[in-house]
């Protein structure tokens, strides 16, 4: 065994990935900029000061995605060097998610101005004067039609039932025909708009979902603790941490046309969008900070 083989196997695990790391041409800022990681924490990592990272799963998942960039295997190095390392089953949840990501903004609840409350209700007013305008032009034209009705010639008694017969019987056999093609037409528009997210070409961070609904509804669950956000236009929708078996839903604009996930804990996080699961990892990434990108069209 040479002396460089003896030097690896007794060299520390944050000296192996700073080497790894200078051997593939990069700065700690070029690391941050492939892994979202903040340039802090890479330099505790290196440095084995674990303690300055939010929390020991932390600790275990940035070490992985640190070695899988800079082509070293993630699993390997954290079991070679497991007795280094805290510890998952003193793993606590981020009291401060928003020092986790460098894009990350705290959540805060702002109150809706009245103005605000205002523009949301206007699509349901805006409705609503319609329907009542429909109404009541549908009344004006019964009106009109009873008033002219009692003013014409008087017709026998038999003649009007007659009429009346005739009249109910092309309405129904009117009203069928209508209901029948109606749900025709309803069926075969839901056979040619069936919803689909697909994968743009040979990525698996990037996709994009068609014939979704007016407003696309997306719920994500997650099996253990994780933090997530949801970006949508460039306009961040919701961040925050899930507990183990938590879930969140977020309801998208109808105008809505990208959306970027931002998962922290991927391979126990799931999304699911109008009921329907989104297979994000199709390729069984062990990687547990993943960004997805969804494009709707």
């Amino acid at each position: 065994m040479s002396e460089n083989e003896n030097n690896e196997e007794k060299s520390t695990i944050g000296a192996r990935l700073k080497s790894a790391r200078i051997d593939k041409g990069l700065t700690i800022d070029d690391l941050q900029q492939i892994t979202k990681i903040q340039k802090r924490y890479l330099i505790a990592i290196e440095d084995e000061q674990f303690d300055k990272l939010p929390g020991d799963f932390y600790v275990r998942a940035f070490v992985k995605q640190y070695a899988d960039t800079v082509d070293l295997d993630g699993n390997a190095l954290l079991e070679e060097y497991r007795d280094q390392l805290p510890s998952m089953q003193t793993e606590k949840l981020v009291q401060n998610v928003d020092e986790v990501q460098p894009t990350r903004v705290a959540s805060r609840e702002q109150p809706t101005s009245p103005a605000n409350r205002v523009r949301n209700y206007l699509p349901t007013i805006i409705v609503t004067a319609i329907v009542v305008l429909i109404l009541l032009f549908i009344w004006f034209m019964a009106v009109r039609t009873h008033a002219g009705s009692g003013s014409s010639t008087n017709t026998t008694s038999s003649s009007v039932e007659v009429s009346s017969s005739k009249t109910s019987s092309s309405s129904k056999a009117s009203s069928k025909a209508s209901s029948s093609s109606a749900k025709s037409s309803s069926k075969t528009a839901a056979k040619s708009k069936k919803q689909t997210i697909k994968a743009d070409g040979s990525s698996d961070t990037a996709y994009t979902l068609t014939n979704g609904a007016d407003k696309n509804k997306v719920v994500v669950t997650s099996t253990k603790s994780a933090w997530t956000s949801v970006t949508t236009d460039g306009t961040q929708t919701w961040q925050g941490t899930l507990t183990a078996n938590g879930s969140h839903t977020v309801t998208l604009t109808s105008n809505a046309s990208t959306v970027k996930f931002q998962l922290g804990n991927a391979v126990a996080t799931t999304i699911t969008i109008n009921g329907k699961k989104f297979n994000f990892n199709p390729n069984n990434s062990t990687t547990l900070v993943r960004n997805i990108t969804l494009t709707i069209k």
